[in-house]
């Protein structure tokens, strides 16, 4: 019997569900039920991602607590796949103490094994509430995001944790090149192309926002930054 881990997207809690998320949903579980018919120990992850300044933002619009916006549409969500019977093991947040828990663990595990890894960094630039990241020239016209121009972007300068990403792009390369880490050959190649394009080191803390899980680390001023959603949502796979 093989064990078999399968997870959808976390769904971003600021909105309610919709065709696009059981889409997924319906795609993943009919994949989960049939490794299952064929005898393997499954785990099948479905979740909410909680965290981040565009959920703050809401809540402040509904005059209500970040924790009740996001407990409210978790729980519209979580009617949904009971509905279309949706047959998940578990339904992740990132609200949980025990993610929170895991998040901070990664991040110290990370200093006290490859210290050179975090680095604070004083940064400036266009910022996007909608993705959530800075925006580089080429991802914005006429003043707006490309993805998102019903939006402001809004000049941001802080000086935060980052994570030297860059440093792994030829270990990454070497993973993905050489082995059947990842697939289908199609991504895989695409994934290729990226990194041969160099990456790029990501934020791995902000100091402008609280709704997330403490850094925790402070940083060299002394200040309490909130983890920035590399470090928080996408640990979720693990953590759950």
């Amino acid at each position: 019997m093989a064990r078999f881990y399968i997870t959808t997207a976390i769904d971003y809690a600021n909105g309610d569900p919709h065709l696009g998320h059981a889409f997924e949903k319906i795609g993943a579980d009919a994949i989960a039920r049939y490794r299952r018919m064929c005898g393997d120990d499954v785990h099948f992850l479905v979740g909410m991602d909680e965290h981040g300044q565009k959920v703050a933002l809401e809540a402040a619009d509904r005059n209500v607590e970040p924790q009740a916006l996001v407990d409210d549409i978790a729980a519209r969500f979580e009617s949904m796949w009971d509905r279309l019977e949706i047959s998940n093991d578990q339904f992740m947040r990132t609200t949980t103490a025990e993610h929170s828990a895991g998040v901070r663990a990664l991040i110290e595990a990370i200093f006290d094994h490859s210290p050179g890894d975090f680095y604070e960094k004083a940064y400036e630039g266009w910022y996007c509430v909608g993705c959530e990241s800075f925006k580089p020239d080429n991802e914005i016209i006429q003043g707006k995001c490309v993805l998102h121009s019903t939006r402001t972007l809004q000049w941001v300068a802080e000086k935060n944790w980052f994570f030297r990403l860059s440093a792994y792009t030829d270990r990454l390369r070497t993973l993905i090149a050489d082995t059947d880490f990842l697939g289908p050959k199609s991504r895989r190649n695409e994934m290729l192309s990226l990194l041969d394009q160099g990456l790029d080191d990501i934020s791995a803390s902000r100091s402008r926002f609280s709704w997330g899980v403490p850094f925790p680390r402070p940083s060299s001023d002394g200040e309490t930054q909130t983890t920035y959603v590399w470090f928080d949502a996408l640990p979720n796979y693990l953590t759950a």
